[in-house]
């Protein structure tokens, strides 16, 4: 045990010392096609990737802001932290991440997960059952936070085996406890307030100097119907590829699930919480429809993400019941806030606008360099290398980190290929949500591959590999159609 200790402290100084070094060092080499702001730049981007995959999420965000004021891209360190911490996305993260330990909190949660794992139909169907937990588990992910969702449908499939007979190490369990994990994983690529989508717009706006922004009715209309057909493909793929035994799932009777749907009636505090969900998500869609009106109307078509989340979390502070508010903001504020998420964006949006800016000349080298090799290609042939490269790309590294990089590059490229900025980014975002066939790919993907008693590493990689290919298949085959009729590629 001590060896072991040890041993992980070790390479804990070694990942250190390789980050300082990508920190610092890049810096001083000299590159003819970039100045050295842009060579700074470089080094604390890839610092900060190297320390979000091999040692953490919190300090070296904090050293990598901390190091954009000391390489000159902010007069100071403080004003590159003022400006962090002055983002709107930034102060958005932080509410809705209280807003959604809330909804766990409330139990919530775990009523929408029984509600889809407890239906009569289910009875005697093995893979209609393996289908609602891979849509349930989207769903509620999509509503709420999918770090959260994976350990509860877990835990409900845990006393499902249990009931009918499944063992750990079997592939059934393996490959759908792994399913609802990558189910988890795209319900980020397409809530415009998970933290994949928040930096890609971020990062958009920021390319563009505001010129492209997104509509979040239409950004959803688009992404969700192409995650669920990713989850169905790897439905599919789990069901005719993997072909596990089922058969197990026969001895789940009506009377377990008729137990699960007696509890799903709901408390005060859990109608409250969906009521208060109901209101986010029409807060955040509002603007669509009220964007130009006067009076009432005007005021709420002026909402955006930020305005809904806070008028959320206001009236549920403001409202008591028994005396109390209906929202404990001291308590999610404690044990519902994932800090590495909130330091995440925090680092994120300014590490994107140095990589973004003229002074560093980033995006326009990649940019040259791309256009140098596609300048010749055929548009749909672009398109599917882009995506190819952004999807593995993803796996390599966190997805949080990728996108930082990959929409302002799309964004430089697009201006010289004569495509549409907006429609590449919602492609880097869904390419970006395919996370899930290594660990170092995102949060949730490590989640998966942490759990070698039921799935395993080799079952981890089997399947996270097999979605990959299966969604890029979808992606090719209706992805582009959808994206192309709805924002369209061309300019």
């Amino acid at each position: 045990m001590n060896r072991t200790i040890a041993t992980s402290r070790n390479y804990y100084w070694l990942h250190t010392l390789i980050y300082f070094l990508l920190t610092f060092g890049i810096g001083k080499i000299s590159y003819s096609a970039l100045p050295p702001m842009g060579m700074s730049v470089i080094g604390i981007f890839l610092g900060l990737l190297y320390g979000w995959t091999f040692i953490g999420f919190i300090w070296p965000s904090m050293f990598s802001i901390f190091m954009l004021g000391v390489c000159g891209f902010f007069p100071s360190p403080q004003d590159a932290f003022a400006h962090a911490f002055s983002q709107q996305l930034v102060v958005f993260m932080l509410l809705v991440l209280v807003f959604t330990a809330y909804c766990e909190q409330s139990g919530l949660n775990k009523k929408m997960s029984c509600w889809f794992l407890s239906r009569k139909m289910l009875v005697g169907h093995p893979w209609i059952f393996t289908f609602m937990v891979l849509l349930g588990s989207f769903v509620v992910s999509f509503l709420v936070d999918g770090n959260a969702v994976v350990f509860l449908v877990w835990n409900l499939m845990y006393s499902i085996f249990d009931e009918v007979g499944y063992k750990k190490g079997e592939p059934y369990p393996a490959f759908v406890l792994a399913g609802a994990a990558i189910a988890a994983i795209l319900s980020f690529g397409c809530k415009p307030w998970g933290n994949v989508c928040i930096l890609a717009i971020g990062a958009l706006e920021s390319a563009t100097g505001g010129a492209y922004t997104v509509d979040y009715l239409t950004f959803m209309a688009v992404t969700v119907p192409i995650c669920i057909l990713f989850v169905t493909a790897y439905f599919l793929v789990m069901k005719y590829v993997f072909r596990p035994d089922v058969s197990k799932l026969m001895n789940l009777s009506d009377k377990y699930l008729a137990r699960m749907r007696s509890e799903l009636k709901l408390s005060l505090h859990e109608k409250t919480a969906a009521l208060a969900l109901l209101v986010f998500m029409l807060l955040m869609i509002l603007p669509t429809f009220l964007s130009g009106e006067k009076g009432i109307a005007g005021f709420f078509g002026s909402f955006n993400f930020l305005s809904a989340v806070a008028i959320v979390l206001i009236a549920l502070t403001l409202i008591k019941v028994e005396g109390k508010p209906l929202l404990d903001f001291d308590a999610c504020a404690r044990s519902g806030i994932h800090w590495h998420v909130f330091w995440i964006t925090a680092a994120a949006l300014p590490v994107s606008a140095a990589v973004s800016s003229e002074g560093a000349g980033i995006t326009q080298w990649l940019g040259m360099l791309m256009n140098e090799y596609f300048q010749d290609t055929n548009v749909f042939v672009f398109l599917v290398l882009f995506s190819v490269i952004v999807n593995l790309a993803t796996q390599l590294t966190h997805n949080v980190s990728l996108v930082l990089i990959a929409v302002p590059v799309a964004v430089q490229v697009s201006s010289s290929l004569g495509l549409n900025p907006l429609a590449l980014t919602v492609l880097v975002v869904i390419a970006a949500a395919c996370a899930y066939a290594t660990p170092a790919a995102s949060t949730v993907a490590a989640i998966l591959f942490s759990n070698v008693d039921w799935i395993g590493v080799k079952n981890s990689f089997k399947a996270g590999f097999s979605a990959v290919i299966a969604g890029l298949i979808v992606l090719f085959v209706c992805g582009f159609p959808i994206i192309g009729a709805v924002y369209g590629f061309f300019l």
